[in-house]
């Protein structure tokens, strides 16, 4: 997935100044109307992890990589990211769905765990105009929908696992944490935060 297109990097780049959040957008395609399956088979899948990684290194920021020395080349972290047991809890935003998102940038606690930690929101007028370019250029200006994940299926940095991982995405206790569907006619687009103080 190309996320330098302005819409997509536009937004990318506010949330994660909003929320103090490293966010990506991850592409899956869909095979049928079970969208919990679909979640389902696409965070199984080796494209969930390669998207995730490539998106670390291209936006700069290595926090699932090591440098190795004797390459002279950055390494995914080793490491499972996944906790033991996904049970994904998914539901729909039918009447709000923009509204939604148009909170992440302008740090409405009241819509989302979207807490602006330094105050960086944004006026709404200006995230109502990144939502509409970004789920224009997504749904290709046709109907969308919107679904809202429990943020519980990556590990995060405050559980204790049984042993040591490398990798971990979610802040856990009082991060920004959310996972967030984007659903247009055959395409899904996950969005994760993980803004933390």
């Amino acid at each position: 997935m190309d996320i330098s297109i302005e819409p997509i990097k536009t937004f990318l780049d506010a949330v994660d100044t909003v929320l103090n959040s490293n966010t990506f957008i991850l592409r899956f395609d869909l095979n049928s109307n079970d969208i919990n399956t679909e979640l389902l088979n696409f965070i199984k899948s080796e494209s969930f992890i390669q998207q995730l990684a490539n998106q670390d290194k291209e936006r700069g920021w290595y926090n699932m990589h090591d440098f190795d020395y004797k390459t002279e080349s950055y390494k995914l972290r080793k490491g499972n990211i996944f906790k033991d047991k996904i049970l994904l809890k998914i539901k729909e935003v039918e009447n709000e769905k923009s509204e939604y998102l148009v909170s992440m940038l302008t740090g409405d606690t009241a819509k989302g765990p979207f807490f602006s930690f330094y105050s960086k929101q944004l006026e709404k007028e200006k995230s109502i105009e990144l939502v509409d370019n970004l789920t224009s250029f997504l749904s290709v200006y046709s109907n969308w929908r919107l679904f809202i994940v429990e943020p519980d299926f990556l590990k995060n940095a405050v559980e204790v696992y049984s042993k040591e991982e490398d990798l971990r995405y979610f802040e856990g206790d009082y991060g920004a944490d959310t996972a967030t569907i984007i659903l247009t006619k055959d395409k899904g687009y996950l969005l994760l935060t993980n803004g933390i103080d």
